[in-house]
């Protein structure tokens, strides 16, 4: 995903900034690993990993809804 594209999800999906949003971005824009990104931003795991499945869960939705 490209930076541009998470631009738009974090839009579409009204996610907020902050450092959970930063793990997200770390896994699927520059492709790290969540536990990995979850370290670098300073954030746990757990809640990482919820987010990240949030965030590819709204992407399915948004893609659905077009086809």
């Amino acid at each position: 995903m490209t930076q541009q594209q998470f631009d738009a999800l974090t839009k579409l999906l009204r996610l907020r900034a902050g450092p959970t949003l930063d793990a997200v971005r770390l896994h699927l824009v520059d492709g790290m690993p969540v536990p990995d990104a979850a370290r670098a931003a300073d954030v746990d795991y757990q809640l990482a990993l919820k987010a990240v499945y949030r965030a590819k869960r709204g992407l399915a939705l948004a893609i659905s809804a077009m086809t």
